[in-house]
C-alpha cells in the first residue's frame, strides 16, 4: 500500500503537476482557427447535399452556460412541473428547425467564460480566458499585448457586406467588436475588483 501511494506521488509530481493546461503557439494565430473552422465546414457539407438558397434573415441564438447537460435538466423540470415524467418535453428551442452545438474552451483553460467563447462564437477565433476580442496572443490583465491581436466579429463583416440592418443582444460579453476593456477595473457580482 505504501509503495502504491508513493508512486502515485511521485508520477503526480513528475508529470501532473501542472496548474493550467499548454497549448500551442499555432492556436494563437487568428488563420489557424480560420483554416480549421473550413476544413471542418468543407467535410461538412460534403456529407450531404444541402439546401443552397440564400437565407434573407439568421437569427443567432448563444445560450450561455446552456450545455446538454443543462438544457436537459430544464426539459425535465420544464416536464415535471406539467405533471409528467419530464423527459418527453420539448423546451421551445427543441422546435427550432435547425440547431447545433459548439465545442467550448478557451485556450488557456479547460473550463470557459463567457468572454473568451463570445469572441470564438463571434470572431472565429478561440481566445484566453477573461478576454473578448482579441486573439489567444493577448494575455488579460496584461494591455500591452492586445495590440495587433484584435480580431473582427462576423457583425462586422456583415456590416462591412452591407447586410445587417439590427443586432439585438442581452449580454455585456456577447457581442466582442474588437473592443478591449482590460485596463479598466470592473466590479465583480461579489463587490471583488476584476
Amino acid at each position: 500500500m505504501e509503495l502504491t501511494t508513493l508512486l502515485l506521488l511521485w508520477c503526480c509530481l513528475l508529470g501532473g503537476g501542472q496548474t493550467k493546461p499548454l497549448f500551442s503557439e499555432v492556436e494563437k494565430d487568428p488563420a489557424f482557427w480560420h483554416s480549421w473552422a473550413q476544413r471542418t465546414l468543407r467535410t461538412a457539407l460534403s456529407l450531404q447535399d444541402l439546401n443552397k438558397n440564400i437565407a434573407k434573415n439568421l437569427i443567432l441564438f448563444l445560450g450561455d452556460g446552456m450545455g446538454v447537460p443543462t438544457v436537459t435538466a430544464a426539459r425535465i423540470l420544464k416536464g415535471q412541473l406539467s405533471g409528467q415524467s419530464g423527459e418527453e418535453t420539448e423546451l421551445e428551442m427543441d422546435k427550432f428547425p435547425f440547431v447545433a452545438l459548439s465545442k467550448t474552451y478557451n485556450t488557456d483553460a479547460q473550463v470557459s467564460d463567457s468572454a473568451g467563447t463570445a469572441t470564438a462564437y463571434l470572431c472565429g477565433v478561440k481566445a484566453n480566458w477573461g478576454t473578448v476580442g482579441v486573439n489567444a496572443a493577448a494575455v488579460r490583465n496584461q494591455c500591452n499585448t492586445t495590440a495587433g491581436n484584435e480580431v473582427t466579429s462576423i457583425l462586422k463583416w456583415a456590416k462591412d457586406a452591407g447586410v445587417v440592418n439590427k443586432v439585438q443582444s442581452v449580454g455585456p460579453a456577447t457581442l466582442p467588436l474588437c473592443l478591449l476593456s482590460c485596463c479598466l477595473v470592473l466590479p465583480s457580482a461579489t463587490g471583488e475588483q476584476s
